[in-house]
């Protein structure tokens, strides 16, 4: 709650840490010699003693003189205070896991849009190549129809391979 610098003293830790948890009971405004009556006596010699844990002491008394208006109109809790407040911690602890996760949350959305696309794309796909590979088929069957209409005879040139067996195995007796 404090911090004045650092410490080096124990007793000013002690003293701090009992300032820390002395009770705010009382509704009219309070002096430092009130606070301190409700710590340690050890702690009391040494706030009178020690300039900066007077300080403190003096901080603490102005702190809650100036949060007694804030006291004496408080109004206490009505029933369905927990309900609301747990609502909004988990309203609050959803917009900052939002925020994190957004994008996932996006692309989670997005799946099933993505999925029918892919679908599609490949029903589209697959179609066109089905078609694509017909009409290959039938340009290479009618240019095969359209060459035997016209040529009966084998296509190239003639090899001489044939003849010059024939005539090597009749030169042999």
């Amino acid at each position: 709650m404090f911090n004045l610098g650092p410490t080096k003293n124990a007793a000013c830790e002690r003293l701090l840490e009992e300032l820390e948890w002395v009770p705010a009971e009382s509704v009219e405004v309070i002096a430092p010699e009130d606070i301190l009556q409700r710590i340690s006596e050890d702690s009391q010699r040494h706030a009178r003693v020690c300039v900066n844990c007077s300080e403190a002491v003096e901080l603490v008394v102005e702190s809650r003189n100036a949060l007694q208006p804030l006291r004496e109109n408080a109004m206490e809790a009505g029933q369905w205070f927990t309900t609301r407040v747990m609502r909004a911690i988990e309203t609050k602890e959803a917009e900052i896991e939002e925020r994190q996760n957004g994008v996932w949350v996006s692309v989670r959305n997005l799946a099933p849009r993505l999925i029918a696309f892919c679908a599609l794309l490949l029903v589209v796909g697959s179609t066109w190549a089905i078609q694509l590979h017909r009409a290959e088929q039938a340009r290479q069957m009618s240019t095969q129809q359209a060459e035997g209409l016209f040529d009966t005879g084998p296509s190239g040139q003639p090899s001489d391979e044939g003849i010059a067996i024939f005539s090597s195995a009749e030169a042999r007796p």
